[in-house]
C-alpha cells in the first residue's frame, strides 16, 4: 500500500542492490499486473549461478506465473503495492533461500536474488562453532540505514534473539565468519542459526537505543532466509492522538488499498469492503459494519492486534486469503498508526 517509487523501504530490493543489480522500475505498466525479472546469484560471491535454479513465490494469492531459464527468471502478474518473498534454490549446491521483494507502482527488471551455497553455510557453521539441524532455518539479516547502506557497530545486545535461536553472530566485510565480533562490521550482516519455522522479524531489545524494522519473513526447515533490517537511532516511540481523517485515511490511498477496495476493484467482492468513498462511509465500513457479527472484526477494540484491517494486509502463518502483503510487519509505521488509532478507541476524528 505504498504510493510512489521513491517512498518505499526496498527490503530485498535493497539486498539486491548490494550485489550491483539493476533494479529499474518500468513506469506505465498495468498497475494490477506488474512483473519482476532477474537472476539468482550466489550470496557470497555475487556471481550468477551456473546451474538451473528453481524459483517460487510466497505472499501472493493467486500465485503468479514463474518462468525459469537457467538462473534467469520472470514473474507475472504481481499486484501493485505488494511485499512478497522469492524462494530460490539450486540443489545440491545452493540451499532454498527466501528473500523479500517489494513492488510499488512499476515492474522491476534485472534484480539479483541471492541464494546461500551449501559449502558457504558449512564454513559459517564451522567458523561460529554451531551445528545446524535440518528441522530449523538460518537467518542472515543486513543492518542498514535509511538510505540502505550497511551499518557497522550495532551491538549484539541490541537484537532480540528469536525463540530458541543461536546468535547473534556477525560477518566480516568479506562476508566470512567473524567469531570474535560483538557488533556488526562494515558488511552489516548478522546471522542467527536454529530459527523456528514460521515467520521471523528482528526487533530491538528492550534497552537498545535503536529501532529496527524488518519485513516479516518466512523460515522453513533446512532453508535460509535473507533480509534487510533498517536501523534508526533512538528507541521506538509510538504515535499518539492519531487522527482517522488526517493520518489513517491517507494510508488507504497512499498504499494502494483504495484502488483494490473500490467500487469496481476485486477487494469489493472478495472482502465486501469499500475504501474509496467519503471519509464517513469508510469509517462506518471499518468500525461499524462487522461490529455485531461473530468472528474477527475489521476493527477490534478489545484486541486491536487482531483487527482485520491490520492482519489481512500483513504476513501470517499460515497465510490468510488476502491477495498480497502490504505491511512489512508490526514495526511498519503505517501499521503502528492504525494500531494506535484502534487502541485510542477508533474514533471518527
Amino acid at each position: 500500500m505504498r504510493g510512489t517509487k521513491n517512498s518505499f523501504i526496498g527490503m530485498a530490493v535493497a539486498i539486491v542492490a548490494l550485489y550491483g543489480a539493476c533494479t529499474d522500475e518500468v513506469e506505465g505498466g498495468d498497475p494490477d499486473g506488474l512483473a519482476v525479472s532477474g537472476q539468482v546469484i550466489d550470496f557470497a560471491t555475487g556471481e550468477v549461478l551456473t546451474g538451473t535454479a528453481s524459483v517460487s513465490t510466497r505472499g501472493l494469492d493467486p500465485a503468479p506465473v514463474v518462468i525459469v531459464d537457467g538462473a534467469a527468471f520472470a514473474i507475472e502478474p504481481i499486484p501493485a503495492n505488494s511485499i512478497f518473498h522469492l524462494l530460490s534454490a539450486a540443489p545440491p549446491t545452493h540451499r532454498a533461500t527466501y528473500a523479500a521483494v517489494e513492488v510499488i507502482d512499476g515492474s522491476l527488471e534485472g534484480i539479483r536474488v541471492p541464494a546461500l551455497g551449501e559449502t558457504y553455510i558449512a564454513s559459517l557453521a564451522t567458523g561460529f562453532g554451531v551445528s545446524p539441524t535440518a528441522a530449523r532455518g538460518i537467518l542472515l539479516a543486513r543492518a542498514v540505514d535509511d538510505a540502505g547502506a550497511p551499518r557497522a557497530g550495532i551491538p549484539g545486545s541490541a537484537f532480540t534473539v528469536p525463540p530458541g535461536a543461536s546468535g547473534p553472530f556477525f560477518l566480516d566485510p568479506q562476508l566470512q565468519a567473524a567469531p570474535g565480533a560483538t557488533a556488526t562490521t562494515a558488511s552489516g550482516w548478522v546471522v542467527f542459526f536454529e530459527i523456528e519455522p514460521g515467520l521471523v522479524g528482528l526487533t530491538a531489545s528492550a534497552n537498545a537505543q535503536v529501532t529496527m524494522e524488518m519485513a516479516q519473513s518466512p523460515v522453513a526447515p533446512a532453508a535460509a532466509t535473507i533480509a534487510d533490517v533498517k536501523i534508526t537511532d533512538g528507541a521506538t516511540v509510538l504515535p499518539t492522538n492519531v487522527s482517522f481523517r488526517q493520518q489513517v485515511r491517507p494510508i488507504f490511498q497512499l498504499r494502494g488499498c483504495e484502488s483494490c477496495h473500490s467500487g469496481s476493484g476485486p477487494g469489493r467482492d472478495l472482502g465486501n469492503l469499500t475504501l474509496d468513498g467519503s471519509v464517513s462511509l469508510i469509517y462506518r465500513e471499518l468500525v461499524e459494519e462487522l461490529a455485531l457479527t461473530a468472528g474477527p472484526k475489521r476493527v477490534d477494540l478489545e484486541m486491536p492486534e487482531k483487527s482485520l484491517v491490520l492482519t489481512m494486509p500483513s504476513a501470517e502463518d499460515p497465510p490468510d486469503r488476502h491477495p498480497n502483503v502490504t505491511f512489512t510487519g508490526p514495526s511498519d509505521r503505517d501499521y503502528q498508526l492504525i494500531l494506535v488509532w484502534i487502541r485510542e478507541g477508533a474514533r471518527d476524528n
